[in-house]
């Protein structure tokens, strides 16, 4: 096995996967409805978009991505782990997958204490 510090985004999503597949399920919600607000209200988020590091068209291309992943293997993603990270941890789109994934563990923190401190162990939160 790998060190944590030789995996990539992919196999540490397969990680989380194999640990924690009940809470795969809502996370792959919480991106839908967080790629459908960001779709919904473009203008708005385009107006107050301050990310330095990229442009809000490619954060834009990503999250109609991610929407599209989850639409198209749907269930899938919750029963197959090579399914999930493959799709939506493998390069660009892992930088938007990971945004959610943060976004969605800070939600847990309380409720599953273990998936959130997993998250930040392998995601660094």
């Amino acid at each position: 096995m790998k060190t944590l510090k030789q995996m990539n985004n992919v196999e540490k999503a397969r990680v989380l996967h194999t640990w924690f597949p009940d809470e795969i399920p809502a996370l792959l919600e919480t991106m839908q409805g967080m790629s459908e607000t960001i779709l919904q209200n473009e203008a708005q988020h385009r107006a107050g978009w301050e990310e330095g590091l990229f442009g809000f068209d490619f954060w834009l291309q990503l999250a109609g991505q991610a929407e599209r992943i989850i639409q198209l293997y749907g269930k899938g993603l919750h029963k197959k782990g090579r399914l999930f990270s493959d799709q939506l941890f493998d390069h660009y789109q892992a930088i938007y997958t990971v945004h959610c994934l943060i976004a969605f563990a800070k939600t847990r923190q309380l409720a599953n204490r273990k998936f959130f401190l997993a998250t930040d162990l392998l995601f660094d939160i």
